[in-house]
């Protein structure tokens, strides 16, 4: 099993094109660049692929309060709090098969990130419904032959075989709204699964920033050749993409990607 973590920021063109459209570019600092909010681990021991995308703040309240985005996001936190409690809690977990193991992960590592929003309460500039900071999220744990799998709203967990032939791949939908935020109740909008996996299948967890990407042939054609040259191919295309249209291609993006 071999796997490779890709992470892309927020591109320039990204930002200018966010701003422009609402009106923000005299308000926004030169040269802003946007703090990052995606947080993922590849743990090998388990098998873990996990990703958490910080659910942006309130951007344009903000800007027009004349109030610094803050650097590092609350967002960010929240997404690396929930990345790491998963890491243990499937660390902890042996039956993954059981009924509700990858449920109970997914409880655990949301409880721990209500243990941070108790401290900070709700925040009018969270940029979300709730109130309170938070993030989407997705993972993937891989045992004896089989991948238990979860995620809530627009994060990803995708199924390939060996010739990047779609399997699955998870919806993506945040209706009714979701998130990873400490309450109790986003648990029952969570989606978990498993299935059997083949050799050279490729497993891919990844964010709504990448979500243009996995739907791109030409994208899938570079993911199918596992070379030393992988990551450079994936960033030349990256920058090709960005140039033609930063809105689909420019936000932040993480992606794991794990050959079996």
């Amino acid at each position: 099993m071999r796997f490779l973590t890709l992470y892309g920021e927020t591109t320039a063109e990204a930002v200018h094109e966010f701003a422009e459209k609402r009106g923000l570019l005299d308000k926004l600092p030169q040269q802003y660049k946007h703090p990052r909010e995606d947080y993922l681990i590849a743990s090998e021991n388990p098998p873990v692929f996990v990703l958490a995308d910080g659910v942006t703040l309130d951007f344009r309240k903000f800007v027009k309060n004349g109030i610094r985005y803050p650097n590092p996001s609350p967002a960010l936190e929240v997404a690396r709090i929930f990345c790491q409690a998963v890491v243990r809690s499937a660390q902890e977990t042996y039956d993954l098969s059981a009924d509700n193991a990858i449920k109970q992960v997914f409880t655990e590592a949301n409880a721990e990130v209500a243990k941070y929003n108790k401290k900070l309460g709700k925040s009018e500039y969270a940029g979300n419904p709730t109130g309170y900071y938070a993030a989407t999220g997705a993972f993937a744990i891989i045992k004896e032959g089989r991948v238990y799998w979860a995620r809530i709203c627009d994060s990803f967990v995708a199924h390939f075989d060996k010739n990047m032939k779609l399997l699955h791949m998870t919806s993506g939908s945040c209706q009714p709204y979701a998130v990873i935020n400490g309450e109790e109740r986003m648990i029952e909008q969570v989606n978990f699964g498993a299935y059997e996996l083949s050799e050279s299948d490729r497993v891919c967890v990844f964010t709504d920033g990448f979500e243009g990407y996995m739907k791109n042939d030409s994208f899938l054609n570079i993911l199918g050749i596992w070379d030393k040259s992988l990551e450079a191919r994936v960033t030349n295309f990256e920058k090709e993409m960005n140039a033609k249209n930063p809105e689909v291609y420019g936000h932040e993006r993480s992606l794991i990607v794990v050959l079996v």
